[in-house]
């Protein structure tokens, strides 16, 4: 009967430990990665870019997070900030609130902020009116289309394309007037994109949208992962001939507001020349 006891005690406590972390510790620590890589033909002026990857807020408003978010960037002090998608949560309504954070996360960005939509911007009822909102906040959201990122005479490409997990992607449009020889890297919401792209010669593919398995059980994430195939790009680095591809973990939640063994993350990376 004691032993009985001591093993409920302890299933108890542990319990109690694995929900604050899940709902109150784990969800608050965003973890900053950082990250090198090396790309082929980079032109000398973009050796040693900073690049930081954010993706999935899933904002309802101006909040904690997002101050957080702010006071990351303003520390990092990246050369271009990159957003993959679920900016805002298909239930938020006060985008008002959020489009203040996103006017002080461009502040000091203008035309080196760009970003792509996910799932949740196209459920969201707002959908329509997000367009403007980015626009006036100083954020360029790309739509099946390239733009180029240029340091004096040099450039590379930046590609986004529209969500891939509802479909909305259209890699071809996005790459018509995109020189072959040229280092390009794609954002696309879901690495969903990654295997219709393996042909087009990109040297990185930023994408969130798996939040790492935000509640990372083993043996269980395959099934409650967001993604229709290619499961094991679940996170972090993949690389697969001579393209990368990053999954980030994400930094907010969403259905549920917890996190197990998934710390939301941005991410710096430092572009390399490679041979």
């Amino acid at each position: 009967i004691k032993m009985r006891a001591l093993f409920f005690k302890i299933l108890i406590v542990g319990f109690f430990t694995i929900g604050t972390l899940a709902f109150f510790i784990t969800p608050n620590l965003i973890k900053v990665e950082r990250l090198s890589l090396q790309i082929n033909n980079l032109p000398p002026s973009f050796e040693g870019t900073k690049i930081l990857h954010l993706t999935d807020f899933h904002s309802k408003k101006f909040g904690r997070k997002e101050k957080k978010v702010l006071k990351l960037v303003s520390e990092l002090k990246p050369d271009f900030i990159f957003i993959t998608g679920d900016i805002i949560d298909w239930q938020t309504e006060d985008l008002e609130s959020c489009q203040k954070f996103w006017q002080e996360l461009a502040k000091n960005y203008q035309q080196r902020i760009f970003g792509v939509y996910g799932n949740h911007e196209h459920r969201n009822r707002n959908f329509k009116n997000l367009d403007n909102l980015f626009i006036r906040s100083g954020i360029k959201i790309l739509n099946n289309e390239a733009v180029r990122l240029e340091k004096g005479d040099d450039f590379i490409y930046l590609i986004g394309v529209d969500d891939p997990h509802l479909g909305y992607d259209d890699i071809e449009k996005a790459m018509e007037k995109v020189e072959e020889k040229a280092p390009k890297i794609l954002l696309a919401h879901s690495p969903e994109i990654f295997r219709r792209i393996k042909d087009k010669n990109i040297d990185l593919v930023l994408s969130g949208h798996t939040h790492g398995c935000q509640i990372n059980i083993p043996f269980l994430c395959d099934f409650f992962i967001p993604l229709k195939y290619d499961k094991k790009y679940k996170r972090g680095l993949f690389q697969e001939n001579s393209t990368y591809l990053y999954v980030n973990r994400g930094i907010g939640e969403t259905f549920l507001p917890i996190r197990f063994r998934s710390f939301p993350e941005i991410i710096l990376i430092n572009l390399t020349a490679g041979h």
